[in-house]
């Protein structure tokens, strides 16, 4: 049997591998050689079919399927996408005693999220898309006559353009002056003193950026701020009060974190949640420097607990930066970071 037999018979025997990391971490599965999406995805699997759950007895009937270990992460991919916890049982229940390939297994499963979950109708509204890179979107929905006059008002040839016609050219539509922080670290504010401001970019807490050039020719309103901080130190640090951060704590938080510091997330900070980085209830303090922007999911799943097994990772902050470090990370110094290049 060569390696690509030892490999494929390994890989059928689905259940007894996730069966095998029960009470292991993803640090212990990297560090038994498992990369860290591997190790990822076996604990989540793990903690699905060997964890607390309500439908214990569809867990109990799933756990008899012979399906590989490749086939029960297409059925994660599906289950994880149904809107309850009961659909996404129904889903692992029907597709654990699905016989037949992959494919079919897949196209079974595309089905039966559009049996469990028929398409919501759209609610009137505005909806916006914030893209790490790229340009944002604003979608409209509204009552079809409507939209199909805001449509017909559009200049085919300059739509966009239009657009901002409609919206900033007149007093009802005039442009806000900017009332978010604009970040600026030490050595940003010296360039832009010394009239290089345009080769700076610079990040506001709702997720956008501005150039130095645009700061320097904005109009800010009373209520709006700029926060310089130290790019080695991060903020000042505040007293502990209370469990919940003030204004000016938040306002701190979110100057050094203008979105949610955890990998590859884009939510902006002006609806984030504070984050204790020692959290609360081990004893941190509500203070500057303990706290960080965290979008309510991360916030949510962040390892709060020292001595607890590492599951997701957690924030912390690394020379005056806040940054995520990952369950199986060792050494603190080389953790992630969410710096975003300007766009």
């Amino acid at each position: 049997m060569n390696a690509l037999d030892r490999y494929l018979t390994a890989l059928g025997q689905g259940m007894d591998i996730i069966a095998a990391a029960r009470g292991l971490s993803e640090r212990d599965l990297v560090q038994r050689g498992a990369s860290d999406i591997a190790a990822r995805e076996v604990v989540h699997l793990c903690d699905v079919y060997f964890g607390r759950c309500a439908f214990s007895a569809k867990q109990r009937t799933a756990r008899s399927t012979t399906h590989p270990l490749d086939v029960l992460s297409l059925i994660e991919k599906f289950a994880l996408r149904a809107r309850t916890q009961r659909d996404a049982w129904a889903i692992r229940s029907e597709l654990c005693e699905f016989r037949g390939s992959a494919t079919a297994l897949r196209k079974r499963a595309r089905d039966l999220l559009r049996e469990l979950q028929p398409p919501r109708t759209p609610k009137k509204g505005v909806r916006i898309t914030r893209r790490p890179r790229g340009p944002w979107s604003l979608t409209i929905t509204g009552e079809s006559a409507d939209v199909a006059d805001m449509h017909s008002a559009l200049d085919n040839e300059r739509p966009f353009e239009s657009v901002k016609s409609i919206f900033f050219g007149g007093k009802s539509g005039a442009r806000t002056t900017a009332t978010t922080q604009v970040v600026i670290t030490l050595d940003e504010l010296d360039r832009i003193v010394d009239g290089d401001g345009e080769e700076i970019t610079l990040q506001l807490t709702n997720g956008s950026r501005i150039s130095g050039a645009d700061l320097a020719s904005r109009v800010l309103s009373d209520h709006g701020y700029i926060t310089l901080v130290h790019p080695v130190e991060g903020p000042v640090n505040l007293y502990r009060t209370s469990r919940f951060a003030n204004a000016k704590q938040r306002l701190m938080a979110a100057a050094v974190n203008p979105v949610c510091p955890w990998e590859k997330c884009n939510y902006p900070a002006d609806e984030c949640q504070i984050h204790h980085l020692e959290s609360w209830q081990h004893g941190g303090n509500t203070n500057a420097a303990n706290l960080a922007t965290c979008c309510p999911y991360h916030n949510g799943v962040n390892d709060d607990d020292p001595q607890a097994p590492p599951r997701r990772g957690r924030l912390a902050r690394i020379q005056g930066k806040v940054r995520w470090l990952p369950p199986w990370a060792t050494n603190p110094g080389s953790p992630n970071e969410n710096d975003r290049p300007p766009s």
